[in-house]
């Protein structure tokens, strides 16, 4: 990992300081990262965390109209209530992947997975329950062009945090290691 040399004139209550800063926005474990390259890891979650947040706030009146919309019945007894219940679900785990991506939470890796497997099964039941060539032709685009792509971003979310995690993890078992051996 690169660290910039820092010049042998500058006080220690600069070092103090920027450890502190670092302190208080670590990530994960305590780190004494600087606080440059926990802000620039932080930046780009944080844009995703934006997004998700905007998605739920979509679909809550996505959700209004398909309750107001849907069929009361259809072959299955409880189609409107099916739906509805499904997409709220889906809101709440898309919130709770946003809060935990804002935080930067390592535990973001639970609702983005699960986040993916809802918008990929949401994808599968919107075309398969299509009544006609147009609600299919909507449905393969929403699948296209929403739910595969918000799928495959939550994947990454959860990827990309779990190799920091890991990174931290292994940075600070590395310092460790070079305390005790000194």
């Amino acid at each position: 990992m690169f660290r910039p040399h820092r010049d042998a004139s500058v006080a220690d209550t600069q070092g103090a300081e920027d450890r502190n800063a670092a302190s208080d926005d670590s990530l994960f474990l305590g780190t004494d990262e600087p606080y440059a390259e926990v802000a620039a890891y932080r930046r780009p979650v944080r844009r995703i965390a934006r997004l998700y947040l905007v998605v739920a706030a979509v679909l809550v009146p996505w959700t209004i109209y398909l309750a107001v919309s849907l069929p009361t019945r259809n072959l299955e007894h409880y189609y409107r209530l099916a739906w509805v219940g499904f997409d709220v679900f889906l809101v709440a785990v898309i919130a709770l992947t946003a809060l935990f991506a804002y935080r930067v939470d390592p535990r973001v890796q639970l609702p983005a997975t699960a986040t993916a497997t809802l918008l990929v099964v949401d994808a599968w039941f919107d075309i398969m329950t299509s009544a006609d060539r147009r609600s299919l032709a909507i449905a393969v685009c929403f699948a296209l062009f929403l739910e595969l792509p918000g799928a495959g971003l939550s994947l990454y979310l959860a990827s990309r945090v779990n190799d920091e995690v890991d990174r931290l993890a292994e940075a600070h078992l590395d310092e460790e290691e070079g305390q005790l051996a000194t």
